[in-house]
């Protein structure tokens, strides 16, 4: 299980089993969440190019907003890769007459299951176990507000709280509290974070939201990877 942070977002490449995941990628230079006054967002940082990548096995795509399934970074990607996602975030991308395999959770090759928000009113807390050869990896950028969770010996999950309005959809990033909720839930031997980037933002949502971002060097038993940086398992 290698796992590779791609930015200081949430965009990964993971090799399982053998085979290359890139997972959420956002590449370009903002992502726009229905109109820009509405809200969007920029990174800080310079971001990958689609070449530095190298070869590409699969994509995951774990939810629909566009800081996980970026239109503008996939159309650079080859149409012929198989796409991973649930069957809402398909819907979205087959619009796109892009990719010409959309593969569900439950055709993928390595058994992926997802753990719902608990609640149909919640499309963002959603969360998903990759089973590999390796050992179990959650992956829960937002967090997790499920009580009930298999064991697993990875986990990777936000430490960021992200607090909009109840009416915008209230907290977004559970933070650093339910992390460690869920790492003592499921039994996780190291908890990685993701989606902490402190990006630029503008728009209605930005004026609006409430953030605190974690001070890495407070928290030593957390791994924080840095864009680059990499961690391999067991």
């Amino acid at each position: 299980m290698h796992l590779l942070k791609l930015n200081d977002d949430s965009s990964w490449m993971w090799t399982l089993n053998g085979k290359r995941y890139l997972v959420d990628p956002w590449f370009t230079p903002s992502q726009v969440d229905f109109y820009p006054w509405f809200s969007e967002q920029f990174h800080i940082n310079t971001q990958p190019t689609i070449s530095e990548l190298g070869p590409v096995d699969f994509i995951f795509i774990s939810h629909p907003f566009t800081d996980h399934c970026n239109k503008e970074t996939l159309l650079q990607m080859d149409g012929k890769i198989p796409v991973i996602a649930d069957r809402a975030v398909q819907k979205k991308i087959a619009k796109w007459v892009h990719f010409k395999n959309l593969v569900p959770l439950e055709e993928a090759e390595i058994p992926i299951e997802k753990i719902g928000s608990g609640s149909l009113l919640d499309p963002v807390h959603n969360s998903f176990v990759f089973h590999t050869d390796a050992g179990k990896l959650l992956y829960s950028p937002h967090g997790s507000r499920v009580k009930s969770l298999p064991c697993v010996d990875v986990l990777i999950a936000t430490t960021t709280n992200y607090t909009l309005p109840f009416w915008l959809g209230g907290t977004i990033n559970l933070g650093l509290h339910k992390a460690m909720q869920l790492q003592e839930i499921t039994k996780a031997k190291k908890l990685i974070t993701t989606h902490d980037e402190q990006k630029m933002g503008k728009g209605l949502v930005e004026k609006l939201a409430q953030k605190h971002y974690e001070n890495a060097s407070s928290l030593p038993d957390i791994l924080w990877l840095k864009a680059g940086e990499d961690f391999v398992y067991p």
